[in-house]
């Protein structure tokens, strides 16, 4: 199965993607708080940047930044 961070590093969330809680819950049949749980932490690993107002969206990572997470 895949994860939200994998569907990230590998590309299939391309840089800029805005992520919607709602969205992601659905697809991955969990509630918003896992989500919500799961973004934070995505951000602490900088795949994930939180914009005000726009809320989370996929951080734009270098070809070296990628490298690191597979």
């Amino acid at each position: 199965a895949i994860t939200l961070r994998d569907a990230i590093v590998d590309g299939l969330l391309p840089a800029g993607e805005v992520l919607r809680q709602d969205e992601i819950a659905t697809r991955f049949e969990v509630s918003k708080i896992p989500v919500r749980e799961a973004l934070k932490r995505l951000e602490a690993e900088g795949l994930v940047t939180f914009i005000r107002n726009r809320g989370a969206i996929v951080a734009s990572l270098s070809t070296n930044e990628i490298l690191e997470y597979v």
